[in-house]
Parts: structure tokens; sequence; C-alpha cells
């Protein structure tokens, strides 16, 4: 598996904003091509309709399982299904389950096993990384300008090779979108655009964050997040433009894997073994590069022990409140991980499932 596959596969296991759409900061040189933008998504979307129509009569009853009242049978035991990486830490009478997941997904996932459906069940309040359902306009977009995007008056073209930024300019086009409404976008910035395009035409918009981000709305369940979308736009950012550039260039070279690629990583969850991920995601016989192993780092390890402290906090304040806190899957298996770090303060962390 090429590098690329593995970083992406691993933002997928470990980052929350892989699973949200980047918002395209309006600019006076950018107006017109977001016109243009609209125009060609207006006809994507009448071709469209007819089979979201179709879509939505299909999984009507697949969109309100995700209400707990039809999740249960008849005889009221929720329904079983796959998945796992769920751990129970307990102080006193509050509880903190740690449910690993996947940022990107698709509907037949759900509903997910007994054991992962009843922890939901039994919260108080839900925990994600961000929340990726209610992310605040100003804040992405302020947070997009500070990391994302160039402000000196270059575009993409003066950062790139033109290779590169013809395949980029084939991609887009390829998508019935001008290039021109990302032209302002840094090379990590385009390289997730790109990946999310490829996940929302295959319907890999359900990841299990959302699941329950949604159910937790419903549910008047309160919601608190370990990190904001700056913390992670400024992890996702940390590359050098070199690093950077080799990534999109990797990432471009690359998309007819993706559905491929996907699929095993979905397999992987649901089967719920943690050395089976691992070994997938960072294979024994491949060596890493310094820049590559500090790109690690800060995406897994530094926040690990941020996150790890927050739990923590959660278990000492003594609410005697039950928390679900759903964090990408690489965050409960990689070392040094949120469970050993909870362990490391003297907590049991006990696997559920």
């Amino acid at each position: 598996m090429k590098q690329i596959w593995r970083i992406f596969l691993i933002l997928v296991m470990s980052m929350g904003l892989v699973a949200c759409q980047l918002d395209v900061p309006e600019t006076k040189d950018n107006a017109n091509a977001q016109d243009n933008k609209t125009e060609v998504e207006g006809k994507k979307d009448n071709k469209e309709q007819e089979k979201k129509r179709k879509d939505e009569e299909e999984n009507q009853a697949a969109s309100a399982s995700k209400s707990k009242d039809t999740k249960k049978k008849a005889d009221g035991k929720i329904e079983s299904g796959k998945g796992g990486y769920l751990w129970r830490v307990q102080n006193g009478d509050t509880t903190v389950y740690l449910q690993g997941t996947i940022h990107l997904g698709v509907e037949d996932f759900y509903p997910l096993n007994d054991a992962i459906e009843e922890a939901y069940e039994s919260a108080d309040v839900v925990v994600p990384e961000v929340d990726i359902t209610e992310i605040d306009l100003f804040s992405s977009i302020g947070s997009t300008l500070i990391h994302g995007v160039y402000i000196d008056g270059t575009t993409i073209k003066d950062h790139i090779s033109k290779d590169l930024y013809k395949k980029l300019e084939e991609t887009f086009d390829k998508q019935g979108l001008p290039i021109d409404i990302v032209k302002f976008f840094k090379p990590w910035l385009l390289t997730s655009t790109v990946n999310q395009l490829a996940a929302m035409e295959l319907g890999y918009d359900s990841g299990v964050d959302v699941y329950f981000l949604e159910r937790a709305k419903e549910d008047g369940k309160e919601i608190l997040e370990l990190e904001s979308v700056s913390e992670q736009y400024g992890v996702l950012s940390g590359q050098s433009p070199e690093f950077q550039e080799r990534q999109l260039e990797e990432t471009l070279d690359s998309l007819n894997d993706f559905e491929n690629v996907m699929q095993q990583m979905f397999s992987l969850y649901l089967d719920g073994d943690e050395e089976a991920m691992l070994d997938y995601l960072f294979p024994s016989d491949v060596e890493q590069d310094k820049e590559y192993e500090e790109y690690m780092k800060a995406l897994n390890d530094d926040r690990n022990k941020n996150m790890a402290e927050k739990i923590a906090g959660y278990l000492e304040e003594g609410s005697d409140k039950t928390y679900f806190v759903i964090v990408g899957t690489l965050h409960l298996i990689k070392e040094p991980h949120i469970r050993s770090l909870l362990e490391e303060k003297g907590y049991e962390v006990e696997r559920i499932y």
C-alpha cells in the first residue's frame, strides 16, 4: 500500500475533520468562480435528484433507525451489529466509555454491536474530538484562512509544479468543478478536498461520529468537545510545503484505488481487530522518514496526551455522569494511546467489545 493511502487512512481513523466538508473562503478574486460552481452544481443536482429521491425512499427506515425508539426490536433489545473498539473506565459513580470510530462510513454499518449501542444509550454526555455536525461557520472560515489558504496574493499554481497543477485541474474538471474555486488552497487542504470529493461521490458520508452525534442531538444528550477546529487544522497544516506537495501528487495519482482501499478499511473496522488494523496502517517492513514520524507524533501522540487529560478530568470531577467518548480508533490502539495514558494515571481500562 502506498504511503499516501496510509496517511489518509490514518487520518480517517484519527481526525474528525476529514468527515467535515471544508468551506471555500469567499474572496473578491474567486467570486465569479463561485458563481460558476453554483451553475455546475445545479446541473449535477438535476441529474442526481431522481437518484436521491429513490435513495431517500429506500433508506427511510434506515434513517429513522437513528432514533433510539426505532433501534429497538419488539422485545426491547437493541439490534445486533458489528463494530468494536469499546472500552470502559470508572471512578466511583462516574463512567467513561471509550469508543473508537472511523470518520467515513456507509449506512450499512448501523446499528453497531449491542454493547456499543447500549453504551451510547446509557450516556448522559457524548464527547467527540470536535462536533462536526455543528461547525461554526465563522470559526471554520477563520481557521481555514489561518492554516489553509494563501493570503499573499499567490495561488496554488505558484507553489507546485506545472505537471502537478495540470493533474489537479484535470481532477476538478472531471468533477465538473472549476479549479478557480480552490486556487488559494494550500496543498494539504487540496489533498483533503480531493479525498472528500471522492468519498462523497461513493456515498461514504455516514461516519461513526456523525451517526452518534446526530442521535445525541435527537435524544437531547449533552455534547462536549475534546478539541477545536483550529487545533485540528493546525495539525493538518503542520507539514513542510514539500511534504504537502508530495502528498497531493500521490493522492491524485492514486484516486483509482480509493474505493478498494476504503472497502478494506471498512472491513477492518467492522471486524474490530486492533492488531490487524495496526498491521495494515503501520506495516513493519516499511521505513518512514523523519518528517513522517514528526507528523505522526503531532497527529497521534501529542493529541492523545491532551485528550487523555480532558477525559481524566471528567473522571475526577465527581459528576456521577456517564460519558460516551467517540474518537478515531487510532487514538485508542496506537501507543501512546489514550487507554495507556489513563492507565498511567492509575485508572483501570476494561475492554468491553
